[in-house]
């Protein structure tokens, strides 16, 4: 046999022994990638589950603000609505009735020099940011109106346990009904309870 003979017998040989032991590799580079494929695929869900979903939280107030902006509905004052629903009812009751009885939920208002409303819905003659208006305090924002004049009223109902419109009249009057005729008092004492009693419900 001459060497190029029994050189092709040994390729013819070995050939199908090669082919063997590529199928064979390339099947376990296969399977090993699926594997860590695989095994990517599930860490990365499994990390996914573990994550907190990130939300802005919701309004607690959302349904109380609704109430309120149903009762003052295209009055000046329903800017405000945000900042009346953050505090309890009884307070909240009392910024709408007493606003409306006076200034009408913004419509008449004490207004700086420049012409600029000083957001005192409320007849307040405590200073604001912005010094006094015609006789009541000017607030810089309708934030820091709520703020100031909702802690004179928690003050009022905390402290004297006025949570009634009748014993609210000291907003009126001050201490003494003395100089206001007994018609004014009655007046705004049932038209103050007309709102409060629909947002106090």
């Amino acid at each position: 046999m001459s060497p190029i003979e029994a050189e092709k017998q040994a390729s013819v040989a070995f050939s199908p022994a090669i082919l063997r032991l590529s199928s064979s590799a390339c099947f376990s580079v296969f399977l090993a990638l699926s594997l860590l494929i695989t095994g990517l695929l599930y860490g990365a869900a499994f990390r996914v589950s573990q994550m907190a979903i990130v939300s802005s939280p919701a309004n607690p107030n959302a349904a109380f603000e609704r109430s309120v902006r149903e009762v003052v509905d295209g009055y000046p004052i329903e800017a405000m609505a945000p900042y009346i629903a953050r505090h309890r009812k009884v307070t909240a009751a009392f910024l709408v009735g007493i606003a409306k009885k006076e200034s009408n939920w913004g419509k008449r208002i004490p207004r700086s020099v420049d012409g600029a409303d000083c957001y005192n819905y409320w007849g307040y003659r405590g200073e604001g940011s912005r010094g006094m208006a015609m006789g009541h305090g000017c607030f810089g924002s309708r934030r820091e109106a709520i703020a100031v004049v909702s802690k004179r009223i928690d003050a009022l109902v905390d402290e004297y346990q006025f949570d009634t419109p009748e014993e609210l009249i000291v907003w009126k009057c001050g201490w003494n009904c003395a100089g206001h005729s007994q018609e004014s008092v009655k007046k705004w004492i049932s038209d103050v309870k007309i709102y409060f009693n629909k947002v106090n419900n």
